[in-house]
């Protein structure tokens, strides 16, 4: 219990000292009650000199923490480092940097690309002047470029010494409620800077030093990689890239499709590298050591090299070094002729982990894993290793359900609440889900192992265990989809308050770990209680006061979310990443609006086709069933919105095609469409000018939804006389020089605009003549690359009120018209 208490100690003093307010708020309060109350309920001790024991027990940890985070936060080199590149002119993602790096890792990426982890070892900027230096401590960085083949050039290899060129700058997550943190994530895997290469002849390999354990391990795992993927070559797509993320942890190449059915059957964590994995590999090396005739030390011996060979080769994350660490402890304390307890074990790794790298303390993988863990170790192994006698073999099988049964609802119960947090998703179907899932994934894990051994040996051999693993692989996804489909068995959720999930989980822990009758059901009553309010009360909509208008971020990409003052929401464009299969719907869009309090669109509108506003539409239309879908001009033959229309199609969601002069009543609010104009064509590729162009009427205050709407419409609603005020203006195509004309402009007379842009896009959005433009109005400016997604709400009278999204309705600015006179009311 001491080792587990001095865990969460660190883990306190560690949140404390990298987010305090958020710390303050959640995670401070709740370990502090657990604190004392496992104080308060340890036995007394007899003498005064061990009365201040248990609070030095604490103290010392906890200030640990404290001292480990500022220790890596002062050893960081790259703030430092970036203010003097700033100072000499340089601009983030958009100037080259000349740079002579060792390459530390490789990860192929999809779409051709590929990553590489570099450690700097000299720079050099040509900014307003010229700096040349050397980083005052070790710093990385994450480049990626692109896969294509260069005739002459040599493959980069682990190791190397490398000089290149490319365009720094430090990590960006999209700024909006409830997005996923990309530099903590990065910063834990000891990541500070990222970065593009333009192409492959801009890196050259200058050194290739002497063979190193880190190379030997990459090529390892590469070797792994490729013998899989040959091996399961006539299989279906999906059998390489499982196997290999099963095995190795590559899981890049997961289709979204085959995350996405495994995330809502509540079984993602089988391709989580974890405890799962060491156990099986241990598994397997101690029944092969068992065959030598070796004593029992130089077993453990050799079992505790194989798991730190397979640590090794695995890909780095917070939960197989956890995993590694805590078997490692438990075979060097077989091999010192200790017992090592199993939770005294995960309270000191989860302690050195923390010291280690305090970022993993905000890592959601760390977190999940290191629930699970405990909820197996104190809720799981007492029912597990009960045995009672049997008198036939259905007793037997019987028995052994029920104790899988009741894993699983342990490591359910330790998780759920936080998986509700990060992902907004219950899945009651975990449960069950799991008990199919994991003796899956474990043979699964043997057969990769083996195809992996077998393929430089026996090609044979190995393609057929891949013929055997492919079925295996396609009837997991199946029962995966089957079961979440059930009614109540996956569903979003809000995400529940972090204070809520904090208390539940240290009533686990202290219902756990109190060898009190009534302490466990106790325990399991707090965490049943906070999921029926996160799966009832929490899922209750949230409403604005008056009219809100929030741009999220979306990179380069538009995203508007209008909820009207009934409670009505709706969703113009859904963002979309030029490159790769990220879906920027699911991942982005989807989490800052279930994070704003909303579960149901009622609708979703699509401007038009191209794929920086198309991109997300189709998980947004599945994960919110909008009411209804408006589209503006929509090309024939996209595969896109072919895709849109089958899927609204399947979940009978009507589409409409509104189309200029159209006027329609929702609630106190009007909406108006401007563009396209009537009997448009779908013939010819998608265009700017074919945006839905909405103008949103509520009391003295308007807003105008422009899309990417260019020149030659914008003068057409100008000379067509067209009422286009509004003080609230989304700017058009991102503050392109080809939108946004002085006569369209001066019709709108707005006080606010949004420019919804990507920073350092390679268009130099936002346009400098623009934003003079809208200066000399003038128009206050907000811009999601620089102030993340913005929310501006007004009551319809007073003035429009702007600041981050997800903030109090007492917004940082106050912005209104010309005058109070009702200027903008419907005429």
């Amino acid at each position: 219990m001491r080792a587990l208490a001095a865990a969460l100690c660190v883990a306190t003093g560690a949140a404390l000292w990298r987010a305090p307010l958020a710390a303050l708020r959640s995670v401070v309060p709740a370990h502090v009650g657990l604190l004392l109350a496992m104080v308060a309920l340890a036995p007394r001790p007899r003498t005064r000199t061990t009365a201040i024991r248990p609070a030095l027990d604490l103290i010392l940890p906890f200030l640990s923490g404290i001292m480990a985070a500022a220790f890596h936060q002062g050893l960081d080199p790259a703030p430092a480092l970036l203010r003097s590149w700033i100072g000499a002119g340089y601009e983030f993602s958009t100037m080259p940097v000349a740079l002579r790096v060792r390459l530390v890792d490789r990860q192929d990426l999809p779409g051709d690309r590929e990553a590489l982890i570099v450690e700097i070892l000299h720079y050099r900027v040509s900014g307003s002047r010229i700096l040349d230096g050397t980083p005052s401590a070790p710093l990385r960085a994450r480049l990626t470029l692109s896969r294509a083949p260069m005739d002459g050039m040599p493959a980069c290899r682990v190791g190397d010494l490398l000089d290149l060129t490319a365009r720094l700058g430090p990590p960006r997550r999209f700024r909006n409620p409830g997005s996923f943190d990309y530099a903590a994530y990065l910063e834990a895997r000891g990541v500070a800077l990222v970065g593009t290469i333009k192409s492959p002849r801009l890196v050259r390999v200058v050194r290739r030093p002497a063979l190193s354990w880190r190379r030997l391990l990459a090529e390892a795992r590469g070797a792994i990689v490729t013998a899989i993927a040959r091996s399961a070559a006539r299989e279906d797509p999906a059998t390489a890239p499982f196997l290999s993320a099963l095995l190795v942890g590559e899981r890049e190449e997961l289709s979204p499709s085959f995350e996405r059915a495994l995330m809502r059957a509540g079984v993602y964590h089988i391709v989580a590298l974890s405890g799962l994995n060491v156990a099986v590999i241990a598994l397997l090396g101690g029944l092969l050591l068992r065959l030598l005739p070796l004593s029992s030390n130089l077993r453990r011996l050799g079992l505790l090299l194989l798991i730190l060979l397979y640590w090794g080769l695995a890909r780095e994350s917070g939960s197989i070094v956890r995993a590694a660490l805590m078997a490692t402890l438990y075979i060097a304390g077989g091999l010192a002729g200790r017992h090592v307890s199993v939770l005294g074990a995960a309270g000191v790794v989860g302690s050195l982990i923390l010291i280690w790298r305090p970022a993993f303390i905000e890592d959601a993988g760390f977190q999940l894993s290191m629930a699970a863990t405990l909820g197996l170790i104190l809720h799981g192994a007492p029912f597990a290793t009960r045995h009672r006698p049997q008198r036939s073999m259905i007793d037997r099988v019987m028995g052994r359900l029920a104790a899988s049964l009741r894993l699983s609802g342990a490591a359910f119960v330790a998780t759920t609440l936080l998986t509700a947090l990060h992902f907004q998703r219950l899945a009651p179907v975990a449960l069950l889900a799991n008990l199919v899932a994991v003796p899956i994934a474990n043979l699964l894990l043997v057969l990769a192992l083996a195809i992996a051994l077998c393929s430089p040996f026996a090609p044979i051999l190995a393609m057929y265990l891949a013929g055997v693993a492919s079925p295996l692989i396609a009837l997991l996804v199946a029962a995966a989809k089957m079961l979440s489909a059930w009614p109540g068995a996956s569903f979003q959720v809000l995400p529940p308050p972090g204070a809520l999930v904090t208390f539940a989980g240290d009533a686990l822990v202290l219902g756990g770990t109190l060898a009190r009758r009534g302490s466990r059901p106790a325990a399991f009553l707090v965490v049943t209680l906070g999921v029926l309010w996160t799966a009832g009360l929490g899922r209750a909509q949230r409403y604005p006061e008056g009219l809100e208008v929030t741009a999220l971020d979306v990179g380069q990409g538009d995203a508007i979310l209008v909820r009207l003052p009934e409670g009505q929401t709706l969703l113009v464009d859904a963002g979309g990443l030029g490159r790769g299969d990220f879906d920027i719907g699911e991942k982005v869009v989807a989490p800052a609006l279930r994070t704003m309090g909303i579960l149901h669109l009622d609708l979703l509108a699509i401007t038009h086709a191209h794929h920086d506003h198309l991109g997300g539409a189709a998980a947004i239309l599945e994960d919110f069933r909008p009411s209804a879908v408006w589209l503006g001009r929509m090309p024939e033959d996209n595969p896109e919105v072919e895709r849109l229309l089958s899927l609204a199609s399947a979940l009978l969601i009507p589409v409409i095609t509104p189309r200029r002069g159209v006027e329609m009543t929702i609630g106190s609010t009007r909406v108006e469409i401007l563009n396209p104009g009537p009997g448009v064509g779908a013939s010819g590729p998608a265009r700017n000018d074919d945006s839905l162009v909405l103008r949103i009427l509520f009391g003295r205050r308007a807003a105008l939804l422009t899309g990417d709407l260019e020149l030659p419409i914008e003068s057409i609603l100008v000379r067509d006389g067209w009422a286009l005020q509004a003080d609230l203006l989304k700017v058009g195509h991102h503050g392109s020089r080809t939108s946004s004309s002085g006569p369209f402009l001066d019709r709108i007379r707005p006080v606010l605009a949004l420019i919804s842009v990507g920073a350092g896009n390679p268009w130099g959005h936002p346009d400098r003549d623009i934003l003079v433009r809208l200066a000399r109005l003038p128009a206050s400016i907000h811009r999601t690359d620089r102030d993340g997604a913005v929310s501006c709400r007004t009551d319809g009278i007073g003035p429009w009120r702007c600041g981050p999204a997800g903030a109090t309705p007492d917004l940082t600015e106050a912005i209104s018209g010309p005058d109070q006179k009702g200027r903008w009311e419907p005429e």
